[in-house]
């Protein structure tokens, strides 16, 4: 038996001793749905037969795990930890079945990617038209945010990979956090800003402020930037974290950003923004690549994981 088969037969017959494995599905099921009916209609069974799967899982537990509620149920504290659980052992199931599969030669599954606006511009461009050439059947979902955003379901296998910056307090023993490259920031406009000009940050003072941020303080890195440069706190009237609402933003007022420099190298957005020439130079959070310690990624994940390592590599063509 292939190790990736002998991993699928541990967990199942782990978890039959106390509970079946479709328990925890309906059990996850109704906790994301809200409901036993919307549960039942998501997964295609019966109503019945999901009350049931929820009523024995929970006298095999001998606790409680939703409070019955006029519209549905919610989650008992209880059962908040346990999601949790339930969620990881779906996940490393999951991909145990993948990469069998895949070792088989089968190619479909899927694969759950966060990114961070730099990972999407400056690595997964750069990576997708191969991976889609050797994994075609492979469905891909993206997740974009930083990492505060996805973190619980990188924790939890509900993410694969995350790539892009992380702060210091999140990295941890169970996640393997892997630096891909050091990256810059650069002061971000529209293409005809009235303050092209300037050449000093000095000179960017008095003007209005996006931020984003790999914090909870959305403004906290742009205000630590100002501080080491000698000036007053800038001014900080629109927060953004999707790229789509980033670009929107600045191209359609006179708004400024401090962006990683990979918006003006993508082609993607050449002629909407520009990169304004100051003397300073800013050093951005460096790129990492991040996945669960100790839960081996599928070949699909392995093959995507490489190319990323080889997009941060300098010089890097697709082929």
């Amino acid at each position: 038996m292939r190790n990736a088969e002998l991993i699928v037969t541990v967990i199942e017959k782990r978890y039959q001793t106390a509970m079946k494995f479709n328990q925890l599905r309906d059990f996850v099921a109704v906790a994301e749905h809200g409901s036993l009916r919307a549960a039942a209609r998501a997964l295609g069974l019966a109503q019945p037969a999901i009350t049931r799967s929820i009523q024995e899982l929970e006298h095999s537990l001998g606790a409680q795990l939703f409070i019955r509620e006029a519209r549905g149920v919610r989650l008992t504290p209880i059962g908040e930890g346990f999601l949790t659980r339930a969620t990881m052992i779906l996940g490393e199931v999951r991909r145990a079945r993948e990469a069998v599969h895949q070792q088989q030669d089968g190619v479909e599954g899927e694969l759950v990617v966060g990114l961070s606006i730099a990972g999407h511009l400056g690595l997964f461009s750069k990576s997708l038209r191969t991976f889609r050439r050797r994994y075609p059947s492979v469905r891909l979902r993206i997740i974009e945010g930083f990492m505060p955003t996805l973190e619980k379901d990188l924790r939890n296998g509900q993410i694969d990979i995350y790539v892009g910056p992380v702060p210091a307090e999140s990295e941890a023993a169970e996640l393997n956090v892997e630096k891909l490259f050091d990256n810059e920031r650069v002061v971000v406009g529209r293409k005809e800003h009235p303050m092209a000009g300037a050449t000093r940050l000095a000179d960017l003072a008095g003007a209005d402020w996006l931020a984003t941020s790999i914090t909870h303080d959305a403004g906290d890195e742009l205000n630590q930037v100002f501080s080491d440069n000698a000036l007053p706190p800038p001014r900080v009237v629109t927060q953004c974290q999707s790229a789509l609402s980033i670009l929107t933003a600045l191209v359609e007022s006179d708004l400024l950003a401090m962006l990683p420099v990979q918006w003006v190298e993508s082609p993607l957005l050449i002629g909407l923004l520009r990169q304004f020439e100051l003397d300073e130079s800013f050093a951005a959070p460096p790129i990492m690549m991040v996945h669960r310690a100790g839960i081996g990624l599928t070949p699909a994940g392995e093959f995507l994981t490489h190319l990323i390592r080889e997009a941060a590599k300098t010089g890097f063509e697709p082929v």
